[in-house]
C-alpha cells in the first residue's frame, strides 16, 4: 500500500509499521480472521495517512 508523502518528505514511522503488518499478513493463508484483521489495518492505516495530512480548508 502506497504511503502518502508528508510536507516535509518523510513518512511516519507509524505509516511504516502497519504496512509492514500488512505484508506479513498477507503472508498467511486466506481466512475469515485474517479478513478480519486486514480490514482493522486498514482502518488504522487510513486514520494515520488522514491525520498526516495538513488541512487546507
Amino acid at each position: 500500500m502506497p504511503i502518502p508523502p508528508r510536507p516535509d518528505g518523510q513518512v511516519t514511522p507509524a505509516l511504516n509499521e502497519v504496512n509492514d503488518q500488512i505484508r506479513r499478513l498477507m503472508g498467511q493463508p486466506a481466512s475469515p480472521h485474517r479478513t478480519a484483521e486486514y480490514r482493522q489495518l486498514l482502518d488504522v492505516w487510513g486514520d494515520l495517512a488522514r491525520g498526516d495530512v495538513d488541512q487546507v480548508a
